[in-house]
């Protein structure tokens, strides 16, 4: 049964004096299974709970609430019931490329589809059963982000080292029977679903637009700590360039057939390439920016609108030395941006690209960068900087902790020096540069504690 982990200042929970440790049996006389049973118990304005108290003592207990309003408490599991774990064995996993001194969160391998309908986490459906498909539609938990990898069934068996995954095409369709709008994605492994296998799996799920929504196209990631797992690489910068023609070749004949791209490649392709990525109206919905796809047009269209109306002075003294910290992969962008600054008195600016020398050196997003790389390769470097920018991407969503459990704290006084975290964004960028962050969005922050891991997996 869920149980209570802790309860929120203020909540109703607080209010009905639940405590750390009581189990929720039933909400209105219907059992609890699952968070989703839970959102749609709560969704209404008078519940009758059923909860088994640390006492082992049985409450029933009434209350009005908000219909929108949650009980305000952290369960056990983000699911309430326990997170469904993978039972694939991916040759492209990256959390089999973890260290095992990372966070534990990191090296959890999840693959459940209430966590793809609230958070947004890819599952690859190799788990899900046709009842539970048939729940997916009865409940209408749309969208879905599904891992596809490719729609060869003998190829996804081999791939995902699962003899469920060769149905994914079957599972697809009754979701689209059913009105469930997708998002899939393909992690491409040279030599392994690139080429043709590439053609065909974006032609088997264009079919199914507009329940299949978007189909974005990702780069293997691979660290240095792949030890016994299978012999991947990653994609040379000829092969990029390949699959960026690729996808723009599909993109042209299917916005004549369905008026959308429909297909799109990740921006590390471009990066990878060395291609300008496309217009805005070539990424449609923008849908999957948080798979890494259209986050560089994003960023430049963000930052020109930004700049249009930014001031041209600098707060204070007048005079600032901005260092910014970033991934390889951004640090073309980031120079060419930094132009726009030419000539604004008292300005100066430097970017520290950091190597992932954690991870390994094909790892190039900032996204994965470490408190320790950032410590070894910039202690004693910035001398001549005042202020140093660190896009929030690098940090847990809750806390200011890098992904090897460094503080923000701890890098700062390592390079005694100031840290400023801004928004991965164009207007982090430009008022973090000018030093008006008093016009800064808030942080980006949200709700999953498995968040972190997503798209790692």
């Amino acid at each position: 049964m869920p149980k209570i982990l802790r309860i929120h200042p203020g909540s109703l929970a607080e209010e009905l004096d639940l405590l750390a440790g009581d189990e929720l049996l039933k909400i209105n006389g219907q059992p609890v299974k699952d968070v989703v049973d839970l959102q749609f118990a709560l969704a209404t304005e008078e519940i009758e709970l059923e909860v088994r108290k640390t006492t082992g003592e049985v409450w029933l207990v009434e209350a009005d609430k908000e219909y929108d309003e949650d009980l305000g408490v952290d369960w056990e599991y983000p699911t309430v019931d326990p997170v469904r774990l993978c039972h694939n064995k991916c040759v492209f996993c990256f959390v089999d490329q973890i260290p095992g001194r990372m966070r534990e969160t990191l090296n959890i391998r999840d693959d459940d589809y209430r966590l793809s309908f609230l958070h947004g986490n890819f599952v690859t459906l190799t788990n899900v059963t046709d009842a539970e498909l048939q729940r997916i539609i009865q409940l209408k938990m749309t969208p879905l982000n599904v891992s596809v990898h490719t729609t060869n069934p003998n190829l996804r068996v081999r791939m995902l080292a699962n003899k469920r995954s060769g149905k994914i095409l079957q599972q697809i369709k009754i979701l689209a029977l059913g009105n469930i709008e997708m998002n899939t994605q393909v992690v491409l492994c040279p030599e392994w679903n690139d080429g043709p296998e590439l053609d065909k799996t974006i032609a088997d799920l264009a079919q199914f637009y507009p329940a299949v929504r978007t189909l974005s196209v990702v780069p293997v990631g691979l660290t240095k700590h792949r030890r016994g797992l299978h012999s991947l690489r990653s994609s040379t910068i000829e092969e990029a360039r390949t699959t960026v023609l690729q996808v723009a070749s599909w993109q042209q004949k299917l916005r004549a057939q369905l008026g959308v791209s429909f297909v799109h490649a990740a921006d590390e392709f471009y990066v990878l390439a060395d291609m300008e990525v496309p217009p805005g109206i070539m990424y449609d919905e923008f849908a999957q920016t948080e798979n890494g796809v259209g986050v560089i047009r994003t960023f430049l269209d963000e930052v020109t609108e930004v700049w249009a109306r930014a001031p041209r002075t600098l707060p204070g003294t007048g005079s600032r030395n901005v260092g910014l910290i970033t991934g390889i992969s951004a640090r073309a962008v980031l120079q060419k941006q930094l132009r726009r600054f030419i000539g604004i008195p008292g300005l100066q600016t430097e970017i520290f690209p950091v190597v992932n020398d954690f991870y390994g050196h094909n790892v190039t997003v900032t996204g994965l960068l470490t408190g320790q790389d950032i410590v070894s390769q910039l202690k004693g470097q910035l001398s001549m900087i005042d202020t140093l920018l660190l896009p929030d991407v690098m940090l847990k969503d809750e806390q200011d902790v890098f992904l090897d459990d460094y503080t923000v704290e701890q890098v700062s006084n390592a390079l005694e020096i100031q840290i400023h975290v801004v928004p991965a964004s164009g207007s982090g960028f430009v008022l973090g540069v000018l030093g008006h962050t008093q016009d800064l969005p808030p942080r980006r922050r949200y709700e999953a504690t498995l968040r972190e891991s997503r798209n790692l997996s």
